[in-house]
């Protein structure tokens, strides 16, 4: 059957034996079937791509302007339907055609360039994005992209597998100016001297940190609501207030040039633990064989390597609150941050 494009694989080979054999007869031998059969399947052919595609009066058959178009495009599909049946047949998939990554923008400054190394050991091609959390995993759950790292591990859906990359505090960050020994015993007196600098709420990190505002019994007014980490970290840098973020997102922005002050968030009798961000990998389950595994892995490791080192630099005082592995290994307590 030809299908709603008017053509399938089938038709595509008996159009290209045809011509490429000089006649049906000819064709028919080769694919050993009946003449007729040739004849019934290039009439239907014809008849479903709405174009006559050989010259009738001419021996050997030859095709007309639609059919040669035709026949360059039967030769290149045919040639990867042949590949895609020999690789089915070997059973051998470890190298996928393409691969659709989705990113949080701070991982992907810090990890992009070598996780797009390690895809192009196992993908013929692929695509990178980042963006707001809250649309990659609706991209993954509606096919759109194939892995997913995030702040949202997408738990009510069975279908997944996940690896835990990163999880780390959340900080407290200040104007260049602020004096770093002064201690911050309350967001609200801090909100008095200065605004709140806030991730638009369509942020996952943004629906995060609301959350811990409204469990510390913290309503700040909606002032200043920018949509990245960029954005939020340069109104602070330029002494327009203060935020709320985490070590990844300012070794995103560039800390070391910026020159704000980062301190721990105040403890709050009524909140136990610390405020962290957990990011995982996301992919569905058994389509993409070892690959999240061993990407989860090769990002752990540049970020040990890389977001670490600068870490242990700038904010010492930091790295115990920062674990690479999974979160249930951490030790540590944690504020609830449901999605």
């Amino acid at each position: 059957m030809a299908g709603r494009f008017g053509f399938d694989l089938r038709s595509m080979e008996i159009f290209v034996e045809t011509l490429e054999r000089g006649s049906q007869t000819a064709a028919a031998e080769y694919l050993g079937i009946k003449q007729s059969s040739v004849s019934q399947a290039l009439a239907t052919l014809e008849e479903g791509v709405g174009a006559l595609l050989f010259v009738r009066n001419r021996r050997p058959l030859e095709p007309t302007a639609a059919g040669r178009f035709f026949l360059d495009r039967a030769h290149t599909l045919l040639e990867e339907a042949r590949r895609t049946h020999s690789e089915l047949a070997s059973g051998s998939f470890n190298r996928l055609h393409q691969v659709r990554l989705a990113l949080v923008d701070s991982l992907a400054s810090a990890v992009g360039k070598p996780m797009l190394q390690a895809i192009r050991r196992h993908t013929a091609d692929y695509t990178l994005t980042t963006g707001l959390s809250h649309m990659h995993g609706h991209s993954l759950l509606t096919r759109h992209v194939d892995i997913i790292i995030s702040d949202d591990r997408l738990e009510d859906y069975d279908s997944l597998e996940r690896h835990d990359i990163l999880c780390e505090p959340f900080v407290l960050v200040l104007p260049p100016h602020w004096d770093s020994h002064t201690q911050i015993d309350s967001l609200a007196t801090l909100a008095r001297q200065l605004d709140f600098v806030r991730y638009t709420p369509q942020a996952l990190i943004g629906q995060a940190i609301e959350r811990y505002l409204r469990l510390v019994g913290c309503e700040l007014p909606q002032r200043l609501a920018l949509d990245n980490t960029f954005a939020v970290l340069r109104m602070v840098a330029d002494g327009a207030g203060w935020t709320i973020t985490t070590p990844l997102c300012l070794h995103q922005a560039g800390i070391r040039h910026l020159g704000l002050t980062v301190l721990p968030l105040p403890t709050v009798a009524t909140v136990p633990g610390i405020m962290q961000r957990h990011l995982s990998l996301v992919a569905r389950r058994d389509e993409l064989g070892d690959l999240p595994r061993q990407l989860a892995e090769e990002a752990r490791e540049v970020l040990r390597r890389d977001y670490l080192a600068l870490i242990a630099r700038e904010l010492p005082w930091l790295m115990e609150h920062i674990v690479i592995r999974s979160p249930s290994l951490a030790g540590a307590s944690t504020v609830p941050m449901a999605h």
